[in-house]
C-alpha cells in the first residue's frame, strides 16, 4: 500500500463551467432504467431493501451535470477560493475526458468515512479539506478519474474531436473492466493552487487505464492541446479518484498523522482490504467527454457487441445530453 505523499497532477483550479448555454434539450439515445448504473458504478453496488424508490437511471445524472453559470467573470468569491485556470474566452470550449462513478450507499458511505478522518487530522493543522462527495448543498455527486487535462477546443473543433475519439475508441475494442486502489495520497495541480486528497487507482488487469489515457492523449495532441501527467504522453500513471481538495498545503507531519488515522479506522480495511472480496474496485463500462456543457457518453466495448454490421451511426455509442440552463 503506497503511503501518503506530495506529487503533481494537472488539475483544473475551478470546477465552475466556462462554457455557452446549450441552444437545445436533445437526447439521441435512451436507455431503460436498471438496478445498477451502468456508468462506472460498483460491480457489488444493490439498492437497499429499505429503499422502495429505483435507482435514477445513469443519463439522468447528466442532465445535471453543470452548476449554473453565475456570469462570465472569474470570481473565486463564488467558488470557494478556485481560480479558473483557462479564462472564459467566446468560442471556446472546455473539454474534459474522465470515466465518472456513481457511489452505492455502502461505496458512499466508506469514503466518506474516510474524507471526514483525514479532515478531522488537516483541520486541527489549519488545513480545510473540501469533500467532492457532496455539493455545496449537501446532495451527494458522483466522482471522476480524469483522462484529460482541462483542456479547450474551439467551435469548429468539437465534432472533428469527439468523432476522432469515438473512432479511436472503437478500434481499441478495449471491454468493460474494473480498477482498485492502493492508497491515499495529496497531489497538487498543475499551478500548485490547490491540494487534492485522492485515492490512488491501479491500472487494470491489462493496462486498459494507460491505454484509455494515451488513446486521449494523442487525441488532444491532433488539435493541438496538452496531454495529461507528461509534456510528451508518455508518463501514463498517476491514476486517482479525488475526494476532497484545499486552498492550503498540508504539511509533511499533518500528512502522517492522515495516514496513521486512516489506517486505524475501519474504512481503511474495506477500501484497501487484503483479499479481493473487501477491496473497492470501481467498474469501468463508459468514457464521457464533456464539452462545455454537453456531456456525451462512449461506452467500451459497444461495436464489438453490435457487431460491424448495420447502419454506423448507430453502431456510435454516444449519447448527447444537451442541457438547458439560464444566463
Amino acid at each position: 500500500m503506497a503511503p501518503l505523499t506530495s506529487s503533481l497532477v494537472e488539475y483544473s483550479d475551478s470546477d465552475s463551467d466556462t462554457s455557452p448555454p446549450a441552444k437545445v434539450i436533445k437526447t439521441t439515445h435512451t436507455t431503460p432504467a436498471t438496478n445498477q448504473s451502468p456508468t462506472s458504478t460498483s460491480n457489488h453496488s444493490k439498492v437497499s431493501p429499505s429503499n422502495s424508490l429505483p435507482p435514477l437511471p445513469s443519463r439522468f445524472h447528466d442532465l445535471y451535470a453543470v452548476a449554473p453559470r453565475v456570469g462570465q467573470q472569474d470570481d473565486p468569491s463564488l467558488h470557494g477560493g478556485r481560480k479558473r485556470s483557462i479564462p472564459h474566452v467566446q468560442g471556446n470550449w472546455p473539454t474534459h475526458v474522465f470515466i465518472e462513478w456513481h457511489l452505492s450507499r455502502s461505496e458512499f458511505d466508506v469514503l466518506n468515512d474516510a474524507y471526514h478522518t483525514a479532515s478531522t487530522v488537516t483541520a486541527e493543522a489549519g488545513v480545510k479539506l473540501e469533500s467532492h462527495l457532496k455539493s455545496d448543498l449537501g446532495s451527494e455527486q458522483p466522482l471522476h478519474l480524469s483522462l484529460s487535462r482541462p483542456n479547450v477546443l474551439a467551435t469548429g473543433q468539437r465534432e472533428g474531436f469527439l468523432e476522432l475519439l469515438r473512432d479511436r475508441l472503437d478500434k481499441t475494442r478495449i471491454k468493460p473492466f474494473s480498477v482498485e486502489f492502493t492508497g491515499f495520497e495529496f497531489v497538487s495541480n498543475n499551478d500548485r493552487t490547490r491540494w487534492f486528497f485522492v485515492l490512488r487507482a491501479t491500472e487494470g488487469a491489462d493496462t486498459q487505464l494507460p491505454r484509455l489515457l494515451q488513446l486521449a492523449n494523442h487525441t488532444f495532441e491532433a488539435f493541438e492541446q496538452p496531454p495529461l501527467y507528461a509534456e510528451n504522453g508518455d508518463k501514463l500513471d498517476g491514476f486517482h479518484v479525488s475526494l476532497a481538495w484545499s486552498l492550503v498545503e498540508p504539511g509533511k507531519d499533518t500528512i502522517a498523522k492522515v495516514v496513521e488515522a486512516l489506517k486505524k479506522h475501519v474504512c481503511w480495511g474495506k477500501i484497501l482490504g487484503q483479499s479481493e472480496v473487501e477491496r473497492l474496485k470501481l467498474a469501468i463500462d463508459a468514457v464521457k467527454v464533456k464539452i462545455g456543457n454537453v456531456v456525451h457518453i462512449i461506452e467500451l466495448g459497444k461495436k464489438e457487441k453490435q457487431g460491424e454490421a448495420g447502419n454506423p451511426k448507430r453502431r456510435r455509442a454516444s449519447y448527447d445530453i444537451h442541457e438547458k440552463r439560464n444566463t
